[in-house]
């Protein structure tokens, strides 16, 4: 078993951007590129979970398995790309990333996976109060859950938090700018973006 897996989770509607955001860049390189290269630096092997819209694009150019959701499952949100991943690729521990991250660093993803622990099943971090399940680092023990979640139709990330041993850790307990966990949501986050770098937390609502 490997001790990481790095699984992108580009499933999304990408509804409020527009257009599939995955395919947006910023300083010369694909969003997807961007959390992909993270991983690649900090997991030993990589995957990515697609929304089928843009799955044939993503094979056609990413250096890794790129899977749709399992069919019992498809659709269900950040869950299903979790038990999908799950069920492909064994792992000790799995780095889920969403694919909106264009300044997510190798440092901090590296800093979440150093604090994991014998007695912990996810490292989250809890970024100016709001958490970040989806720049998470989760324990293959949650497997099961993860199923009986969908099975329970309880798909919310929040709902499975709840049932497992989470460590949260701050932005201060990480020692990094908060501004780097923020993802886009909105032609009006990307502009932002390429404007000044960084997006302001009073319209980034994820």
């Amino acid at each position: 078993m490997r001790k990481t897996a790095g699984v992108l989770l580009a499933g999304g509607e990408s509804s409020r951007f527009g257009h599939q955001k995955v395919f947006a860049s910023y300083q010369g390189e694909l969003f997807w590129e961007h959390s992909f290269s993270v991983l690649k630096a900090v997991t030993e092997k990589q995957m990515i979970i697609s929304h089928p819209n843009i799955a044939g694009r993503l094979k056609d150019a990413a250096p890794c398995p790129v899977l749709l959701d399992e069919p019992d499952v498809k659709g269900k949100g950040p869950l299903a790309g979790m038990y999908t991943a799950m069920n492909h690729v064994q792992a000790e521990w799995y780095v889920f990333l969403a694919c909106d991250l264009p300044l997510i660093t190798n440092e901090a993803v590296l800093r979440l996976l150093d604090l994991r622990g014998n007695d912990i099943e996810a490292v989250i971090p809890k970024i100016n109060g709001r958490l970040q399940p989806l720049i998470g680092v989760y324990h293959h023990s949650i497997h099961s859950l993860v199923k009986k979640q969908l099975k329970n139709q309880q798909y919310k990330m929040g709902s499975l938090l709840e049932k497992i041993k989470v460590l949260y850790v701050t932005e201060k307990d990480l020692q990094v700018d908060p501004f780097i966990f923020r993802n886009i949501n909105s032609q009006e986050d990307y502009k932002e973006l390429h404007t000044n770098g960084k997006i302001s937390e009073s319209h980034n609502n994820s």
